[in-house]
C-alpha cells in the first residue's frame, strides 16, 4: 500500500513541478527544457520502487530549480541565452535558400519546404526572410507582393477611391481573448454547458 501512496505523491509533485515550468508544447521547448523533462520522467519512473520518495522529490525539485535558474539567467544575459537556448538561424534571405545554414541545422530542402507548406507559403521567392527558430519552427517575413491585405488597408484604399466612406468604429463585440483576460464568459454560458 505504501508503494501506491509513493506513486501518487511522486505523480502529484511531478505535476506541480511541470505547472511551475509553464505551459509549452514540445515544439515550443528548447533542448535544455526537453532534456529536463525527460530526466524528470526517468526519475519518476524509477522513483517509487528503487530510490525512495524523498530522494526522488529532491531530485525533481533540483531539476526544476536548475532549469528555472538557467531560464532566469538567459533573460538577464544575452550570452547565457545564446549558450543555453540558442538563436534563430537564417535559412532564407530575399527568396534564396542559405544552404550552408541548412547543412548546419541538418535540415534538408524537402523538410524546409514541408515547414513552408504548413504555413501556407507556396514559393521561396515569396519569403523575404526565413528563420528556423530555437524551438525548431519556421519564422518568416513575406515579400511585399506576397503579403495579404488587411481589412484596414483595404478600407483606406476604398476610401481613397471614394468607393466607401470611412467607417465609424462601433464597439466591438466580446471575443474569446477578452474572456481569457476577464476570466469569465460573456455572454454567460448556459449552466448545462459549463
Amino acid at each position: 500500500m505504501g508503494f501506491l501512496w509513493n506513486a501518487l505523491i511522486v505523480l502529484f509533485c511531478g505535476f506541480i513541478f511541470l505547472r511551475i515550468l509553464g505551459k509549452k508544447t514540445v515544439a515550443e521547448m528548447t533542448g535544455l527544457e526537453i532534456i529536463t523533462l525527460l530526466a524528470m520522467a526517468s526519475v519518476m519512473g524509477h522513483a517509487v520502487s528503487e530510490d525512495g520518495l524523498w530522494k526522488t522529490l529532491l531530485t525533481l525539485a533540483t531539476f526544476v530549480v536548475l532549469l528555472l535558474t538557467v531560464q532566469y539567467l538567459a533573460l538577464k544575459f544575452n550570452l547565457m541565452e545564446r549558450l543555453f537556448m540558442g538563436r534563430a538561424t537564417l535559412v532564407i534571405k530575399d527568396g534564396k535558400i542559405i544552404t550552408k545554414n541548412l547543412k548546419k541545422l541538418r535540415i534538408t530542402v524537402d523538410q524546409l519546404e514541408a515547414r513552408m507548406r504548413e504555413k501556407g507559403i507556396a514559393s521561396f521567392s515569396d519569403v523575404k526572410t526565413g528563420t528556423i527558430e530555437i524551438n525548431g519552427l519556421l519564422g518568416y517575413e513575406l515579400m511585399r507582393q506576397a503579403q495579404p491585405v488587411t481589412i484596414g488597408e483595404l478600407e483606406k484604399i476604398l476610401a481613397q477611391l471614394n468607393l466607401m466612406r470611412p467607417k465609424e468604429r462601433s464597439q466591438p463585440s466580446m471575443n474569446l481573448f477578452d474572456e481569457v483576460i476577464s476570466e469569465e464568459h460573456r455572454p454567460p454560458i448556459q449552466p448545462d454547458l459549463d
